[in-house]
């Protein structure tokens, strides 16, 4: 299975770049994740058309969406429990404060920081961070997909926009 993860767009409308990354990169994606901070109304919706869109609440989201999406959210894929969250508090333990929020989760997805992270916390969950799509703080920009199979080590594959 593949899952095209995202966060921290901060777009306020989609634009050509964004659908011809949308187009080659999620579009035939299994599940498409998008950690927070759309920003807008209009790239939610963009992004929502993908069958199986999955969103959590970022703090730059506007009120419209902040009502509508969960700060936190779960979801089962090919056997691997995956918990999802923008993020807080200092950049620094990001990862780690989410992951705090869930029980019994093998990847926690965040967003916040605008770092790309895939590693094992202290207490073995894998926290994984796609980066910022085009506001990187440090190293590159992009998004990744996330390749799970059921009984395998889940992989990553960066795509830096």
């Amino acid at each position: 299975m593949i899952v095209a993860v995202m966060s921290d767009t901060h777009m306020d409308q989609p634009d050509t770049l964004l659908a011809a990354i949308f187009e080659r990169y999620c579009r035939e994606a299994d599940v498409l994740l998008h950690c927070g901070d759309c920003v807008s109304e209009e790239t939610w919706s963009f992004l929502n058309s993908h069958p199986r869109f999955y969103s959590v609440q970022g703090n730059c989201d506007p009120l419209s969406l902040s009502g509508s999406l969960p700060v936190l959210r779960e979801l089962e894929l090919e056997g691997f429990r995956l918990g999802m969250g923008h993020g807080w508090g200092p950049r620094s333990r990001v990862g780690d404060e989410i992951a705090g929020r869930f029980q019994g989760v093998d990847i926690v997805c965040y967003g916040h920081t605008h770092v790309r992270d895939w590693r094992l916390s202290s207490s073995g969950v894998r926290l994984f961070n796609p980066g910022s799509l085009f506001w990187p703080r440090s190293g590159e920009g992009g998004m990744a997909r996330l390749h799970v199979h059921r009984g395998q080590d889940p992989e990553v594959e960066w795509i830096t926009i």
